[in-house]
């Protein structure tokens, strides 16, 4: 840097009448921090600009990551509901099965019950059967009892 101030200092002096040397050396020392600054600070602007170019491709590519992550997330997810779906249709149609085999069961104690039913109709049948014939037989012996009383006193009267 001091070369260039030299050189700066040196071409002026060559260029134009230099009432004061201290001053000249002061301007362009001025000048060039001035023009050294505003280029470190135009470079520093570049490698502030590359570096947040880098962080934010970096945070982009972060980014895209936290995405496809969270989209097999979600991936699994489905999986998972489509599982638990199958499973729940799966309980569905053994319920349904064992609900079909009860209703069986119930089909056939009501066949049972039926059956029972038909016993008990005959056996009223039989009982009302039974009523008949006692009824006759009592009516029969009343008969019978009756022609025997009126032997007797036809026997007794006549004899």
């Amino acid at each position: 840097m001091s070369e260039i101030i030299e050189l700066l200092e040196h071409e002026l002096e060559t260029a134009v009448e230099v009432k004061d040397k201290r001053a000249l050396h002061r301007y362009v020392t001025i000048l060039v921090d001035r023009v050294v600054s505003r280029s470190e600070h135009a470079a520093a602007e570049t490698r502030l600009e590359q570096k947040l170019d880098t962080e934010l491709g970096a945070l982009r590519s972060d980014v895209q990551t936290i995405a496809e992550r969270m989209e097999q997330g979600f991936a699994r997810m489905d999986e998972r509901f489509a599982a638990m779906d199958k499973r729940f249709e799966e309980m569905q149609t053994q319920m349904d099965r064992r609900f079909e085999q009860v209703d069986k069961r119930f089909e056939q104690v009501d066949k049972r019950f039926e059956q029972v039913d038909k016993r008990f109709e005959q056996i009223d049948k039989r009982f009302e059967d039974v009523g008949r014939r006692f009824t006759m037989l009592t009516a029969l012996l009343a008969v019978m009892f009756t022609v025997l009383g009126a032997l007797i006193t036809a026997v007794n009267l006549l004899g």
